[in-house]
């Protein structure tokens, strides 16, 4: 990552990894170092907080995931309209509008919200 050149990067962890290395060992390092050298907050650690505040207090079973977001590896799911309609990010040059929550959940921003 010397000079910041991607391209070189990218090379020599090709090396790494071709060669063997355990992409652990490289992943434990890079997240390591990111981490030391990024802003710091609780704000993560306050809306995982929500989360756990609105899983707790949920009443019933918890509500499915979108249809839109399921994997569909078979014909069945493919005609039950898994994975129907899912916009794939890296696809669009700008962010997609998409709902990833539970239809129950919408609209709902844990880093800003105390109760779901």
């Amino acid at each position: 990552m010397r000079g910041s050149d991607a391209s070189a990067a990218l090379y020599w962890l090709g090396r790494m990894l071709e060669g063997g290395e355990d992409p652990l060992y490289v992943a434990r390092r890079l997240c390591v170092v990111y981490l030391a050298r990024a802003p710091k907050s609780v704000e993560v650690y306050s809306a995982y907080s929500n989360v756990k505040a609105c899983l707790r207090g949920h009443q019933g079973p918890l509500p499915p995931v979108p249809l839109h977001l399921r994997n569909a590896p078979t014909r069945l799911m493919k005609d039950l309209g898994y994975g129907q309609g899912y916009k794939y990010n890296p696809a669009y040059s700008e962010p997609v509008e998409q709902e990833y929550l539970p239809q129950e959940l919408r609209g709902v921003d844990f880093f800003k919200q105390r109760r779901c």
